[in-house]
């Protein structure tokens, strides 16, 4: 297939779910565009002090010693001087995600756990296609290990299960300081809607991944059997699920792509004729991936032969050319 046809395809066919984006951790647009440059870029005068003792060692040695600094501390040692600003913006990983993955790396930062994890494991997680978990396209990072995943995983996968400390708490009966002390990562929601019903869900102090924590105290000998089994028959509330992950584009290193992911408007048609209930129309796939998709949606190429090759415009479903959920969004697009 011609790439030209395959772009139209997609400008016809295909949509992105803007409401998996905004349902998650989400920084505001405007805050984001202050803010880009100057982490993006050192300043324009050039540096008037040195590093001290660091500046005997070559910066090759320097540009590997600070990649091994956890991202809060990459983000501190560039506020020393121009030159460290310099210096730190020298590391390919680190351009990469400010320029590209800027949502992961605010959410990190934001939720307390940018100690734990580098720019290299940013990184990794930038360039990786699929899910960790299901090997689908993800278009999203979960923050407390740093794993590319999709948002089917993100609702459903048990990996990704989610527990609140208090919650936890009162399970192990542990208090809330002995279990931070012993679990180590800890998530610290920020405000936002995590709901996809237009009204902002309930929103606890702080959040474990409950299989990470689980495991830890189990090695530890304070998980007893009751609870862990109290954890394993527990009901979770889905929109915890949401406080944890971020949307998180692909980046493509070879051709400089960056891919967030598209639906299939096919999908939400035959789901609307036909009164399904599935979830195919929440599949989100790569640009190629889509193409694959496309030759088996017999509804998206239905689309395509109605709009005559991209020449003539279509009626498509409301709820594809709002893409995905939320009615009424407020000047940054966020769901009010």
């Amino acid at each position: 297939m011609a790439s030209s046809d395959a772009a139209t395809i997609l400008d016809i066919c295909a949509y992105h779910r803007r409401d998996f984006d905004l349902v998650l951790i989400r920084s505001r647009p405007h805050e984001n565009q202050v803010v880009r440059e100057s982490i993006e870029s050192p300043f324009a005068a050039s540096p008037t002090a040195n590093l001290g003792i660091l500046d005997v060692l070559p910066n090759e040695l320097l540009e590997k010693i600070i990649g091994y600094f956890d991202v809060s501390s990459y983000f501190r040692f560039r506020h020393v001087s121009r030159r460290a600003r310099v210096l730190a913006n020298e590391l390919h990983e680190y351009r990469s995600v400010v320029k590209h993955g800027m949502e992961g790396f605010r959410g990190m930062l934001r939720a307390g756990l940018a100690t734990h994890y580098t720019f290299g494991d940013m990184y990794r997680a930038l360039t990786t296609e699929t899910c960790s978990f299901c090997k689908s396209f993800g278009g999203f990072l979960y923050l407390p290990t740093a794993a590319r995943c999709c948002f089917g995983c993100i609702e459903n996968a048990p990996e990704l299960r989610v527990i609140s400390m208090s919650a936890l708490s009162k399970l192990t009966n542990i208090s809330a300081k002995r279990l931070g002390l012993c679990v180590g990562y800890t998530l610290r929601t920020v405000p936002g809607i995590y709901s996809m019903e237009e009204r902002p869900a309930r929103r606890p102090a702080l959040l474990l991944a409950e299989r990470e924590a689980a495991k830890r105290l189990s090695e530890l000998g304070l998980l007893s059997s009751d609870a862990a089994h109290a954890l394993q028959a527990r009901s979770e509330q889905q929109s915890q699920r949401y406080m944890m992950s971020t949307s998180y584009p692909w980046y493509d290193p070879t051709t400089g792509q960056v891919e967030n992911g598209v639906s299939c408007k096919g999908c939400q048609i035959r789901q609307e004729t036909l009164a399904l209930i599935s979830r195919d129309r929440d599949d989100v796939f790569s640009s190629s991936g889509y193409q694959f998709h496309f030759e088996t949606c017999k509804e998206a190429k239905a689309l395509f032969e109605e709009s005559a090759g991209g020449t003539r415009s279509v009626v498509e479903p409301e709820f594809t050319r709002r893409k995905g959920y939320f009615n009424t969004l407020d000047r940054d697009g966020l769901p009010r």
